[in-house]
């Protein structure tokens, strides 16, 4: 029998990945909108790149305006990266769209194409994201797009945010620039009516440590302000509260004379120890005060008067207020945990367009520089502000109506990408779960970087309150460990005046990441240093002897505390101490390669004291016969000896040397690690 064979062709439509290209460079304009200082705001660069203001698609600076009359035209003409065959067009027009009357593509020869003309309808709208699809596209591929605004259309200031084009006809999409993984469940935690009242709590600053709260209180009765009328106080104050015992915080109080007074005061930052806080504006002694910064100190049981900082070339320009018709200079600052680079939320005549970040560096006469703008892809035509710098130094968390968003302003999170300070990563938004309708700023985070604090008027118990929130993977800063201690003389107990030197083995973290402080008087040191390291140590000064450690960070991923001690060991006659890194194996007397640096060290500090004689004492466990064991420790210590003898060419008659064999062991012997201890070499210091 003949069978048939059918063959099925299966055809599988190809799928093609729809390209949409971001207007990138502004070839024409008729007309834009200028202001005093001839900044960015609402001229026709700002229709470049993904859009400024979606989703709330307000009225904003961050978008082309032009100044055509009513019954007048205008025109912009935008380029892209490339040509692409062009099948839709799509305009932000976030404040009253409509008056698009026609839009031209060009090719790259430069030929015209009517891709849409209006009909005159108007829509009933304030905003819109409208798309247009092209019915008869060009054979020729587009890289310009130009929209013809035609003002009899639709009368009234017009904006327009972005421009794009793409190949195919699937509605172009825009998403804002969310941070990753983002848990669902995240949630933020209102402090509660302990710390939050019926008034408004804000720019909360959290120690460090996590253990003290610092905030500005808004119109509370409890302010110094005097009242102005029958309804009660105005103004505000620096309020703090302190975490006790269970983990919850106290009744805040309020901080009191001199900081706070009859005038608005508010925090900025506070220092890396917890004792200095960082105020807003310079109190003049006048009894005024001044667009600045001031920093005060915790001494005894009160605070300073706050000084001023000096930063050079400081400007400000105000904004006048609407209701009060007052020009109002508003300054926010963040500071790094060494106080060497401080940032800064101002206007001043350089600004990308509203209140923008500065930086500023700790100079040699303890000014800081004069601000550096930090670069258009943090700053925008808008405000930026809140800033605050994670103990990192590499990631910064600000607030911005700029940057697309949900809300008044959004949180958002950058990283440094090197050490100019103005280059940064794209800002990514935190999230709907931290961000919210209303206006949302002032991050902070202890060095811990679980949780953060910040102010919000979401779900609030007055004015605006202050929430906490745990910090998820994505948005934390790195790593950071703090490593604590004492350095003092072994003889006497007392601090050593000794400023520690430390130095990653890895080349990615440099001294300006390491933030090291010292107290003088009592030798104890703090250093908070990046996790993913081994880090070597080294203490040198005359008439100690010196120290070289390390601590390996290389596989910590998590905050962590650490506490090291360092004992410095006086140069002079009858002082012992144990060479502790030369190390025996059981029952041999031949001295570990890795003992070669403990020895050498003992070589270098005889050769700098030439007078200098030493006692070399060889001890060992208790495993085995007794006069064996005298006799191997002898030959242990003789190693040690000939090795300085021959190596370090140090005069034998200079080193005399002593066995103990089992006796005076250090440790116990019950295990092989503890053995390991008492398997020594000491040296004692005979004459110096």
């Amino acid at each position: 029998m003949l069978k048939k064979i059918i063959f099925l062709l299966l055809v599988i439509p190809a799928t093609f990945a729809q390209e949409v290209l971001w207007a990138d460079k502004v070839l024409e304009v008729s007309s834009e909108h200028t202001d005093q200082f001839y900044s960015p705001k609402n001229r026709a660069i700002q229709l470049l790149g993904k859009p400024s203001i979606y989703p709330q698609m307000t009225e904003t600076p961050c978008a082309w305006q032009p100044n055509g009359s009513d019954f007048g035209e205008d025109y912009v003409k935008v380029g892209f990266e490339k040509a692409i065959n062009i099948r839709q067009v799509a305009v932000i027009e976030n404040w009253n769209p409509g008056a698009v009357a026609r839009i031209f593509g060009y090719d790259e020869a430069g030929q015209e194409y009517l891709l849409y003309q209006s009909k005159g309808n108007v829509p009933n709208a304030r905003k819109r994201f409208w798309r247009v699809n092209v019915d008869e596209p060009p054979a020729e591929k587009i890289n310009a797009i130009k929209l013809l605004i035609n003002h009899r259309i639709s009368k009234g200031l017009k904006q327009y945010d972005a421009i794009a084009i793409s190949d195919s006809d699937k509605p172009i999409e825009f998403e804002i620039n969310l941070a990753n993984d983002i848990p669902k469940g995240l949630k933020k935690q209102n402090l509660g009516d302990i710390v939050n009242s019926a008034y408004g709590e804000v720019a909360p600053i959290i120690t460090p440590d996590g253990q003290t709260l610092y905030f500005t209180r808004l119109d509370h009765p409890e302010n110094l302000k005097t009242k102005k009328n029958d309804d009660g106080p105005v103004g505000q104050d620096i309020w703090f509260s302190k975490l006790n015992d269970t983990g919850h915080w106290n009744r805040p109080e309020n901080i009191g004379k001199p900081i706070n007074n009859e005038l608005d005061n508010a925090a900025a930052t506070a220092s890396a120890d917890g004792n200095s806080l960082f105020i807003l504006n310079v109190y003049h002694p006048s009894g005024k005060l001044l667009a600045g910064l001031s920093k005060t100190r915790f001494s005894g049981n009160s605070w300073s008067m706050p000084e001023k900082v000096e930063i050079n070339n400081f400007q400000a320009i105000g904004e006048r207020n609407p209701i009060t018709n007052l020009t109002e200079i508003r300054t926010e600052y963040a500071i790094s945990h060494d106080e060497k680079v401080l940032i800064m939320g101002l206007q001043r005549s350089q600004t990308f367009g509203g209140k923008d970040l500065y930086v500023s560096f700790l100079e040699a006469n303890g000014s800081y520089s004069t601000p550096v703008n930090m670069g258009n892809v943090i700053n925008t035509a808008d405000n930026e502000g809140s800033p605050f710098l994670s103990a990192d130094m590499k990631t910064l968390y600000f607030n911005s109506k700029g940057h697309p968003g949900y809300g008044e302003a959004d949180i958002f999170v950058s990283r440094r990408l090197d050490d100019t300070w103005t280059n940064w990563s794209e800002p990514l938004n935190l999230g709907p779960q931290i961000n919210s309708s209303k206006w949302d700023g002032y991050f902070s985070i202890p060095a811990s970087g679980d949780y953060a604090y910040l102010s919000s008027k979401d779900n609030s118990i007055g004015g605006e309150d202050i929430f906490k929130i745990e910090l998820f993977e994505s948005i934390k800063p790195e790593a950071m460990v703090i490593v604590k201690g004492r350095i003092f003389d072994a003889s006497t107990g007392d601090g050593v005046n000794l400023p520690l030197q430390i130095v990653a083995r890895n080349d990615s973290i440099s001294k300006s990441n390491i933030d090291l402080k010292f107290n003088r008087e009592t030798g104890e040191y703090s250093a908070m240093i990046p996790a993913g390291s081994v880090y070597d140590f080294d203490l040198d000064k005359d008439g100690y002897m010196e120290i070289e450690d390390s601590l390996d960070l290389a596989a910590i991923t998590d905050y962590k505390e650490i506490i090291k001690d360092f004992e410095m060991i006086p140069l002079k006659a009858g002082y012992n101490m144990i060479l502790k890194n030369v190390n025996f194996d059981q029952g041999l007397y031949d001295i570990r390669p890795e003992s070669f640096a403990e020895v050498d060290k003992l070589i270098k500090l005889m050769k700098q004291y030439p007078d200098m004689e030493i006692l070399l004492e060889g001890y060992t466990d208790n495993q085995g016969d007794f006069t064996l064991n005298v006799q191997l420790a002898e030959n242990r210590v003789n190693a040690v000896r000939d090795y300085m003898v021959k190596r370090g060419q140090i005069d034998e008659t200079r080193i005399e040397t002593k066995s103990w064999g089992p006796m005076r062991p250090v440790s116990s012997n019950a295990t092989p690690e503890l053995r390991q201890k008492n398997r020594r070499v000491e040296f004692t210091i005979l004459k110096m």
